[in-house]
């Protein structure tokens, strides 16, 4: 009975470990050998243009380092896409913060922090759709690794690096 409790007081607690499995995994799963920059672009080609009308659609990077909320997945707003074609620059860094309660009531809050060296998805939806149910499209790419990058939305699946283009 005494190893049992020794074991207990000792034992961390399980959101402990599962808030560093998370961290482990999501450093393990985006780590790249590349460095963040800064000027990246995305050119994006609205493909939603028939006989000189496009339906807007608001661009949304997901960082591959996701948490697990119930809010839906954490999103960057990259810009809002009305014409043919739009140039938006690929923010170098963000930060999503999860901010809950902690066991002594107070807030509790943990940062996931997002560089460009790291892995992103793209997905587009109508500006008037609530971001929560929003979701990823394409495949991951990791944005440091060119000056640009270029897509059409909807439908482009792999977006394809290019040279820099000018927001």
């Amino acid at each position: 009975m005494t190893s049992l409790r020794v074991l207990n007081e000792t034992a961390l607690p399980s959101w402990w470990l599962r808030t560093i499995s998370v961290i482990v995994f999501a450093t393990i799963s985006c780590s790249s050998s590349v460095e963040p920059r800064s000027g990246v672009t995305l050119l994006v080609t609205n493909g939603t243009c028939q006989e000189g009308h496009c339906d807007s659609l608001r661009v949304l990077g997901f960082p591959s380092n996701q948490p697990n909320t119930p809010g839906g997945l954490w999103s960057l707003d990259l810009g809002l896409v009305t014409t043919s074609q739009e140039c938006l620059p690929l923010p170098p860094t963000a930060v999503f913060r999860v901010i809950g309660v902690g066991d002594g009531g107070g807030a509790d809050t943990t940062s996931f922090t997002w560089t460009n060296a790291n892995s992103l998805s793209l997905g587009a939806q109508p500006p008037s759709s609530s971001q929560i149910v929003a979701s990823p499209s394409t495949t991951t790419f990791v944005p440091a690794d060119a000056a640009g990058w270029q897509i059409t939305v909807p439908g482009g699946a792999q977006p394809t690096s290019t040279s820099a283009c000018t927001p």
